[in-house]
């Protein structure tokens, strides 16, 4: 094994955190996570817990879908108080994104979200169709709207509909975004099975406002991303320590033998450059 190959980025800014997760030490906090892992700077956004999660344990019974449905749709945001105050006590190494449902949104809740995204140090905002269930068709304007008059990016979450969901086509994203070219629109997971990655070629190439965040995503797809969308347009991320652990993430991209430069660029710069950050 080429050993050069696997050794540490000098910068690594994970465009993809949460402030909690299993892959976690027992009382290790979010920046003693980070440093274990060697991650400068990190962009942290709240997390999801479901009202039963039981229902993800049933596998004897016939599953009530309308009833799982309820029971998994939040009737309200999210609360972001612990990565508020996470930030705030770490403003050089943590951003916030601020993880926000238009379908359910109330007048107070744009507020808040203009307070965060003015007062708190939070850079951005995350969607989550499937978890949130937005309709790209008509739940997601507004939001676009918002982001382009603060000239903040979006954050949306790539995967496929539930088992109880119409399913999902990138068709529907790309008819979405055709409608706004100055929006900052980042697809996360972005390669997280070749058959998408596929789509998103087929889809986004000429949308210079489209970036592609790299956590859970297949290797080569990563690879034929920086190749086909460019090297300006892809971005580190590791989805962790909820979903796994950064150093799987960073030997993704370090085991395809990238030029130093264009390491660079996609394990901080681009990030960085994208909300302002150095």
């Amino acid at each position: 094994m080429n050993h050069e190959i696997l050794k540490k980025p000098k910068r690594i800014f994970d465009a993809h955190m949460h402030y909690y997760g299993k892959f976690m030490k027992e009382n290790e906090t979010l920046i003693e996570f980070m440093n274990r892992f060697g991650i400068d700077k990190a962009i942290v956004t709240t997390l999801k817990i479901s009202a039963n999660q039981n229902l993800l344990l049933q596998t004897h019974e016939k599953i009530d879908e309308k009833q799982y449905a309820e029971n998994l749709y939040a009737k309200q945001q999210y609360n972001h108080n612990i990565v508020k105050d996470l930030i705030a006590k770490h403003p050089q190494r943590l951003y916030g994104f601020y993880w926000f449902n238009p379908k359910i949104a109330s007048d107070s809740d744009w507020e808040l979200l203009e307070k965060y995204l003015t007062e708190y140090n939070f850079k951005g905002v995350k969607t989550q169709t499937s978890l949130d269930n937005l309709d790209l068709s008509k739940d997601m304007d507004r939001l676009a709207e918002f982001c382009i008059e603060r000239d903040v990016p979006l954050y949306f979450h790539s995967g496929v509909n539930f088992f109880f969901q119409e399913p999902f086509r990138t068709k529907y994203l790309y008819d979405f975004l055709k409608k706004y070219k100055e929006l900052k629109f980042i697809i996360g997971h972005a390669a997280f099975t070749m058959e998408y990655m596929i789509s998103l070629l087929r889809y986004f190439q000429g949308f210079p406002n489209v970036y592609y965040e790299t956590s859970l995503s297949i290797p080569y797809g990563i690879n034929v991303l920086i190749k086909t969308m460019g090297k300006d347009k892809v971005i580190y991320g590791s989805d962790s320590p909820a979903a796994t652990t950064p150093d799987i993430e960073i030997q993704k991209i370090k085991t395809l033998n990238l030029d130093p430069d264009v390491e660079h660029l996609i394990f901080y710069e681009n990030i960085s450059k994208l909300i302002g950050v150095n």
